[in-house]
């Protein structure tokens, strides 16, 4: 995790102070264990839940169990443990709560931070050279790429990336998604989505990214991951053919 990440997670604790939650949560007639849960919840100090003991909530938050304060009592660890990669349920879903709480009504200085939050946590995992942000990597840019309200900002901190990890999440993508990128023109994810895809498919035709992959295979040919590069070179180069 960067330490623009980490910082930006703090300012997320001071922001959302203000909100209390309690064990009175309100929730569905049709959860008879609703106490239980409650009581679960509550049961550690908030820094000290972790994705087990929110996954449920995050799941149900808003629509079936607690209010859109609630949520946002809780938002700063689930944020928190999304930057760890360790995201309560799954990332779209977390990230979707702020539709379903009214988030473009929410006071300018939430929506900046979370915003921030949004492209601190992009910037992370383009650099993120675990085995986990590998396994994380596609569900992460979908989620970020569809709720972030500035497409072009992802691609622009992608193709600036100079780590080896950045440049393997690229080829990795080129060449796992290039049928349902570029036959079916989709972004694919918890949801596939249309939405951005054709700017996506023009960077990664552009240019630019076949620079970038050229440049990189040369300070990466030693690497067990160069013969992607060269395939996803050569996807790059029949697509620009069509």
């Amino acid at each position: 995790m960067t330490e623009r990440l980490k910082n930006n997670i703090e300012k997320l604790y001071e922001v959302f102070e203000k909100y209390n939650s309690n064990s009175s949560m309100n929730g569905s007639l049709n959860y008879d264990d609703l106490d239980n849960w409650n009581k679960e919840l509550f049961s550690k100090p908030l820094r000290k839940l972790d994705e087990n003991d929110l996954s449920r909530f995050t799941g149900k938050a808003i629509t079936t169990w607690g209010t859109a304060n609630d949520y946002k009592h809780f938002i700063p660890r689930i944020f928190e443990l999304t930057a760890e990669l360790r995201t309560p349920y799954e990332i779209w879903i977390a990230f979707d709560k702020l539709t379903l709480a009214g988030f473009q009504n929410w006071a300018e200085e939430e929506q900046k931070v979370i915003h921030e939050f949004m492209i601190a946590l992009w910037e992370s995992i383009v650099n993120d050279n675990s085995e986990k942000a590998k396994w994380e990597f596609k569900d992460y840019f979908s989620a970020i790429a569809h709720f972030y309200p500035n497409f072009t900002d992802l691609l622009n901190i992608w193709i600036q990336s100079e780590s080896k990890a950045g440049i393997k999440h690229l080829v990795e993508f080129i060449v796992d998604e290039q049928t349902v990128l570029f036959n079916r023109k989709k972004i694919s994810g918890f949801y596939d989505q249309k939405e951005n895809a054709e700017e996506l498919i023009d960077w990664i035709l552009s240019d630019k990214t076949l620079d970038k992959l050229e440049q990189k295979y040369f300070e990466f040919e030693t690497e067990s991951f160069s013969d992607k590069i060269s395939w996803a070179e050569q996807i790059i180069t029949n697509q620009r053919k069509r």
